[in-house]
């Protein structure tokens, strides 16, 4: 049987690990090992697309690479079976030394499984998402996020690294600007001078004596970024200072300069671009690619670089961001994003360093484009959350260096957190990509209807905290419980809503004092929840209601019952409210102009606890299936 395959045999490679998965499913049955064919076929596609396509020598390197960083990345993304990975590998070296299949001289499959023993806790760690905490939390749609006030995102933006520098740059043009090399680049000299003036890190003869400014990473997207934003601008063939940008309000100008930077692809960990060396550098072989981790010559900027194409970054696929989101409009084109989405997600305590890298390296396939460089996702994370450090976007605390092969040190650990300002800044490049993250206001700061609308939105306690807070900080407290009251009975207002906010402003400021308010709404689009609530408090005569106003209340709290109560609680709730001596009221009920009749009915006649009551229930429902041909 053939069983070495180079990357071009690919009708031939899947018909042969088409037979021994085959076999080796039925193998596994007939031996009743606890094993699973897809880590199998997995590991056979590995072995043809990443290592040497020989399906017959299964060097313990390979089944290590394969085990330690191939299969995680491709079962974490596909959410694949995940715990008998290590067992599944090392019955299928078995299967393929009892069929005589595997090559002379190799590892014998006792080596092999016990390779694979040692991955065993890992991968029943992954299975049960210890690997990546961040993966877990994908299938869950995200809680809002507060913005922060305008006072904390002003002073956040104030202590932005990226302001600083652009507020410098324009300051270093003077009134007259600074010369331009030919093809629109800082000087050597000056960009010397502004490496040792704005702090970018950036190390001018790391490489050799420095031949071109844009070979310095840091200050020529920091430069760009600047530019975009109209804090400089180029203007034949000087540098020069904008006045506009010197008017702008701390706030404002800082969420310009991150929306530029994203659209000069100053955030994606390909700015600048990887290119091919051109054999200058004695420590790098020449014609291979820079590590993502070293600063990469970008080609000459040209003149009105401000005004061409974002440099284009690293993307995830449609699928990534549903999962993220639960919906999307279009895939990202920066490294950032999936971060942000994460960090939104903990603003308050922030997240592991360690745990960002790993789900980023899973989603945007850092390690995947360079197998076997251990290193590649700590040194993109680290480009990456370096950027958005100096844009004031994240602050990154707790974390330390290690030593590195390539490039010296690398920063690892720690907690990554957004800053005020990079809330609100991770927003907006969200909104840029056509994703909109859900958002709760400062309540400081909210309208009524704005505190309504977070019924249902965020846990109740925290709802009930932030009522407080924006009642405290109303100049007049009793016009706004009026407006909170008429924002929860507004047209169109869920009736969830309707029926939460005035239970909870009643709790919060007064059944007396809402009542009183309510009897403004009861000719009001929610009539009949508004006259239930106060015929139950005794406010209202009940002989003052149409019956069949208060029996349209009642379908619709049996509705929101049926939405959002666990069935287990529905026969207390059916009882309550369509008591053993309400028999009657079903020779109305079937009547209504309600779309929930049907639904209600129905629930009624199946758990309902009182036998009379559910046989009336089921009766009314044939009856209202006649009349309206419903199901």
């Amino acid at each position: 049987m053939r069983m070495r395959f180079g990357p071009d045999s690919d009708d031939e490679f899947h018909a042969a690990a088409r037979e021994l998965l085959d076999g080796f499913a039925a193998w596994l049955t007939e031996n009743e090992v606890d094993a699973e064919p897809m880590s199998a076929e997995l590991l056979l596609q590995y072995k043809w697309l990443a290592a040497d396509g020989d399906l017959a020598n299964w060097h313990l390197e390979h089944v290590e690479t394969f085990l330690d960083g191939w299969c995680p990345h491709v079962v974490l993304e596909h959410r694949l079976p995940v715990r008998l990975v290590p067992a599944s590998v090392a019955a299928f070296i078995e299967y393929l030394d009892e069929r005589g299949l595997l090559a002379p001289g190799g590892p014998r499959p006792s080596q092999v499984r016990r390779l694979c023993g040692e991955y065993v806790q890992e991968y029943e760690e992954l299975e049960a998402g210890a690997g990546s905490p961040l993966l877990t939390e994908l299938g869950d749609d995200p809680d809002p996020v507060r913005i922060p006030s305008p006072a904390d995102r002003a002073a956040s933006a104030a202590q932005a690294r990226i302001l600083h520098d652009a507020r410098a740059l324009a300051a270093w043009c003077g009134d007259r600007g600074r010369p331009l090399t030919a093809t629109g680049n800082l000087r050597l000299a000056d960009a010397r001078e502004l490496v040792d003036l704005l702090g970018t890190g950036d190390e001018p003869d790391r490489y050799g004596r420095l031949d071109r400014s844009t070979r310095l990473r840091t200050l020529t997207w920091v430069l760009e970024t600047s530019v975009r934003a109209g804090a400089v601008r180029r203007e034949k063939g000087r540098l020069v200072a904008v006045p506009r940008f010197a008017g702008l309000d701390d706030t404002t100008a800082h969420e310009d300069l991150v929306l530029a930077a994203r659209d000069v692809g100053a955030l994606s960990t390909g700015w600048p671009r990887a290119v091919v060396d051109d054999g200058t550098d004695p420590d790098r072989p020449a014609g291979s690619l820079a590590h993502p981790s070293l600063p990469a010559p970008l080609e000459d900027v040209v003149l009105g670089f401000d005004d061409e194409d974002p440099v284009p970054g690293a993307g995830i696929d449609d699928e990534t961001i549903e999962a993220l989101l639960g919906a999307g409009d279009g895939p990202p084109s920066e490294d950032a994003t999936p971060a942000l989405l994460f960090l939104l997600r903990h603003v308050e305590d922030g997240v592991d360093h360690d745990d960002l890298c790993h789900a980023l390296d899973v989603l945007l396939d850092w390690t995947e484009e360079q197998p076997g460089d251990t290193g590649v996702a700590e040194g993109r994370a680290q480009l990456l959350l370096e950027q958005l450090e100096r844009l004031g976007v994240i602050a990154w605390t707790g974390s330390r260096t290690e030593p590195d092969d390539l490039v010296g040190q690398v920063r690892v650990g720690g907690i990554v957190q957004l800053t005020p300002g990079g809330v609100a800044c991770a927003l907006l490049l969200l909104a840029a990509e056509d994703l909109h993250y859900p958002t709760r206001p400062d309540p400081a700061v909210a309208s009524a209807a704005e505190i309504v609308e977070l019924a249902g939105e965020v846990a109740p306690d925290e709802w009930r905290r932030d009522i407080d807070a924006w009642h405290a900080a109303q100049p007049d407290p009793a016009r706004a419980v009026a407006d909170f009251v008429a924002a929860a009975l507004a047209p169109g207002q869920s009736l969830l809503v309707a029926l939460t906010a005035t239970g909870v402003a009643a709790d919060r400021f007064g059944a007396d004092t809402v009542d009183t308010l309510l009897r403004e709404h009861l000719d009001g689009p929610h009539r009949g929840m508004v006259a239930r609530r106060l015929v139950a408090r005794g406010a209202l005569d009940p002989d003052a209601v149409e019956p069949e106003v208060l029996l349209v209340s009642s379908v619709d709290v049996l509705a929101v019952a049926l939405d959002t109560v666990d069935a287990e609680d529905w026969p207390d709730a059916f009882a309550a409210e369509f008591p053993p001596e309400s028999l009657d009221v079903f020779d109305m009920l079937w009547q209504l102009d309600h779309p929930r009749v049907g639904d209600v009915l129905a629930a009624l006649g199946e758990h309902h606890p009182d036998a009379a009551v559910a046989k009336a229930a089921r009766r009314a429902r044939e009856r209202w299936r006649s009349r309206t041909g419903g199901s």
